[in-house]
């Protein structure tokens, strides 16, 4: 009877860690929305509210609300993120990650100045939202700050898919060679749709602020510069999704020739011909290429989330 007391034990604290394993991650990212929550609401640090403000309170505790709820979504995504560069640091040639990493940081740094330009020109231009909030310059720059750590891994993994499908050491000219296409053309959609969730929010985080800023009968932001805002972030997701679309669609190209060239003889070569075009059908379809990426829905949609939550924003009174 006693011995089976130690097992016993053994089995209910090996339960007791998987269930701790299993909760660790959710805990994790609760805690981080309780302590963007408290950054909000009771760091008393910066600029004070402005003494015109009248009202508004309700407003700006919706606004603190999401913030909250959005560093937990870009914490999630994030992390997501990462796995994603996991699995391709696995899969793809180190060689290629190490030779190329100035284009990727030439990448990173392009796309960041984009964003950058934006809030400089909205700065030259006095586009400064009145304060409804103590310290909410450097809070509001903070949580900029946030999500930009949210989206650089999905920007590392569109450019290391750019670069696996430009650089032919990458494929071995073997049936592995769809697979690692596949693997890749759906890391693009994830990323993007991934990226264009983040900003979305960020933009939808914008309009929430105005709208408690206007509450609290203050001059708020033109409605037109949170509609800015989302389409520029349209304008720069679009730009890397036609990029990365690009290079996949290319390389897709190059393994259906390699795979079933065309030829280009007599009549006695027709039959031959006829078996090469089912090949080539066959693999284009596998490769989902020829595709219009305009007409992609998930990559519309994703592509479009910030100017569609810009616009949501003003539809909802955020």
């Amino acid at each position: 009877m006693t011995s089976k007391v130690p097992s016993r034990v053994a089995k209910l604290a090996q339960a007791v860690r998987s269930a701790a394993r299993a909760v660790a991650p959710a805990a994790a990212l609760l805690l981080v929305g309780v302590a963007a929550f408290a950054l909000l609401k009771w760091v008393p640090l910066g600029s004070e509210r402005d003494p015109r403000a009248r009202g508004g309170k309700d407003e700006l505790a919706i606004w603190q609300l999401l913030i909250a709820g959005e560093v937990v979504v870009w914490a999630l995504f994030a992390a997501m993120g990462f796995r994603m560069l996991k699995t391709l640091r696995a899969r793809l040639p180190a060689a290629l990650l190490h030779a190329r990493w100035r284009e990727t940081a030439e990448f990173l740094f392009l796309v960041y100045g984009a964003v950058a330009l934006l809030l400089a020109l909205g700065w030259v231009a006095n586009l400064a939202s009145p304060t409804v909030l103590q310290g909410q310059q450097w809070k509001n720059a903070v949580l900029h700050l946030v999500a930009g750590v949210a989206i650089f891994p999905f920007l590392v993994v569109l450019k290391r898919i750019q670069l696996c499908a430009d650089e032919d050491a990458s494929w071995s000219a073997t049936t592995c060679d769809i697979e690692l296409h596949r693997l890749l053309r759906g890391y693009l959609r994830s990323a993007t749709m991934c990226l264009g969730a983040i900003i979305a929010l960020a933009v939808v985080a914008t309009g929430a602020l105005r709208n408690a800023v206007e509450v609290a009968k203050l001059d708020p932001l033109p409605e037109t510069f949170v509609v800015l805002y989302g389409a520029w972030f349209t304008a720069i997701l679009g730009a890397i999704y036609l990029y990365v679309f690009g290079a996949l669609e290319k390389r897709g190209r190059r393994i259906v020739d390699g795979a079933a060239p065309l030829k280009r003889g007599d009549l006695a070569s027709a039959q031959d011909d006829d078996a090469t075009n089912r090949v080539r059908k066959g693999l284009t379809e596998e490769l989902e290429l020829g595709g219009d990426p305009r007409k992609n829905l998930e990559g519309l949609v994703a592509v479009f989330a910030p100017l569609i939550g810009a616009l949501l924003s003003q539809l909802g009174g955020l």
